[in-house]
């Protein structure tokens, strides 16, 4: 597998959400974090291809509606 080295330009408030992830999940760096927020935005746009929202099921049973406005209509169908 080939490895580009991309940089980015974070404000400090990005940053520290960045670092915030990497703790509270208990990844070793900021590049897993954002390869897996990658992954997980990649999963959610499959999810809600046609939609404008998906629904979670809780732990308990409960169901909610999930809207995503902001990327719906530019999801390539």
């Amino acid at each position: 597998m080939n490895k580009h080295r991309l940089q980015f330009d974070f404000t400090e408030d990005a940053l520290q959400d960045l670092d915030e992830l990497k703790e509270s999940t208990g990844m070793q760096n900021r590049a897993e974090v954002i390869r897996q927020a990658l992954r997980l935005l990649r999963w959610t746009i499959q999810e809600t291809k046609n939609n404008e929202a998906t629904i979670i099921i809780e732990k308990d049973g409960r169901q909610r509606e999930v809207v995503f406005p902001f990327w719906s209509s530019k999801v390539p169908g």
